[in-house]
């Protein structure tokens, strides 16, 4: 008896099949990446409200220490500044008269005034930066070494917000960065805004300021203190505030930078950059509340609201009525 054997024929693939399977795996991965990165971005957002949250804390201790909340910055009788040359310009996306686009600048000023982060540092547990404010910095021209010069390279984790696209290795002098800003408040500096625009610093954080919690009239719930920002530095007193206005030559108030320049004790002319409340949590901003709440505020927040919950004390109520009213819905 012959036997018959059955070979069965192994198929593979064709083109059009593997081809239809690749499809779907790119399609299923273009459904799951922003969701993976949506969730990544609520994990740094959350950890930037703790950065806050930490920060209000010690603004209180503080408060509670010496009775006012610390200066934004405090001038230095003699300000020496030196102009640094970047070897790595960053790139900071900002938004220049209504345009959002990628800014770069080649060189940073460093001046010699103190901001708020080197004064709570005691309070942010940072014991060991054991900083001498009756010295410079560091060493400027004809001074003396300083020694702050190594205390200023130090990084705090906690003045940074994880969500601030990648910023430069190379830093000027190696100063540690910082990316959270106080609120100076809303004031006219330039005569352009309504009449009767308030003139003068009306928030909490500003040159020599000694604010305190009865200072706050407008209610501490309703009064930011610190807030998301783009780029600056800890012992950077330039870094250290932002003054919440629209001029007329400088429009945009979220995500930018004005620029001007002064002279220096020494003679040449240098730019200052003083950068804007921003984030890079999308249409989100975070910010502290002087009450030591944190807050996440929309960056298409009415600008008249925007501007009451940056002062602390009715300061607006000379332009209308109604703009401190409308704090209790913000």
């Amino acid at each position: 008896m012959v036997r018959h054997s059955v070979v069965s024929a192994r198929r593979g693939f064709t083109l059009i099949e593997l081809l239809v399977v690749i499809a779907i795996i790119a399609l299923l991965a273009a459904l799951l990446l922003p969701a993976v990165q949506m969730a990544r971005e609520a994990g740094r957002r959350s950890q930037c409200i703790n950065n806050l949250k930490q920060i209000m804390l010690a603004m209180h201790n503080y408060e509670s220490s010496f009775r006012c909340f610390p200066p934004g910055y405090v001038m230095h009788p003699i300000d020496p500044v030196e102009e640094i040359t970047l070897t790595q310009p960053p790139q900071i996306n900002t938004v220049i008269n209504g345009v959002r686009g990628f800014t770069t600048f080649p060189k940073w000023v460093l001046p010699n005034d103190w901001g708020w982060p080197s004064l709570i540092l005691s309070q942010m547990d940072q014991g060991t930066i054991t900083l001498d404010f009756s010295q410079d910095k560091f060493n400027y021209s004809n001074f003396a070494f300083s020694p702050n010069e190594a205390y200023v390279q130090s990084n705090i984790a906690s003045y940074n917000c994880p969500s601030t696209p990648s910023l430069p290795s190379s830093r000027p002098l190696n100063w540690g960065y910082a990316t959270y800003r106080g609120s100076m408040g809303a004031y006219d500096t330039d005569n352009s805004g309504p009449p009767n625009s308030p003139t003068n610093p009306n928030g909490m954080l500003y040159r020599n300021s000694a604010v305190k919690m009865t200072d706050i009239t407008d209610g501490s719930s309703n009064t930011i203190m610190v807030g998301d920002s783009l780029y600056g530095f800890w012992a950077d007193g330039y870094s250290c505030c932002v003054r919440v206005w629209d001029d007329v030559n400088h429009p945009d108030v979220w995500d930018t930078y004005w620029a001007t320049q002064v002279q220096a004790v020494n003679g040449p002319i240098l730019t200052l950059r003083f950068f804007s409340f921003g984030s890079g949590h999308g249409d989100l901003c975070n910010f502290s509340l002087a009450d030591g709440s944190v807050k996440s505020v929309s960056k298409r927040i009415s600008l008249n609201v925007f501007k009451a919950i940056a002062t602390r004390n009715g300061a607006l109520k000379s332009i209308s009525s109604t703009i401190e009213n409308v704090t209790e819905s913000w």
